[in-house]
């Protein structure tokens, strides 16, 4: 699919910074599941999560997983 019609699907493209485990999970989802991209490895974990249940005690063990 062309960057237009990506845009044109209300998508658009984002930087992340990740450890290589996080990495080589996405790539595992996407090998597992036959996806195209961790990009889309990523949109299948957004979809399973339940945004108003994340809390602040979830973004702290982002502090201990970098350590």
């Amino acid at each position: 699919m062309t960057r237009a019609k990506r845009r044109a699907q209300g998508m658009r493209s984002s930087e992340t910074v990740l450890l290589e485990t996080e990495i080589a999970l996405l790539d595992g989802i996407k090998d597992r599941l036959g996806l195209a991209s961790r990009s889309d490895a990523i949109r299948v974990v957004l979809s399973k999560v339940d945004p108003t249940t994340l809390t602040a005690a979830d973004a702290a063990k982002l502090d201990q997983s970098a350590a």
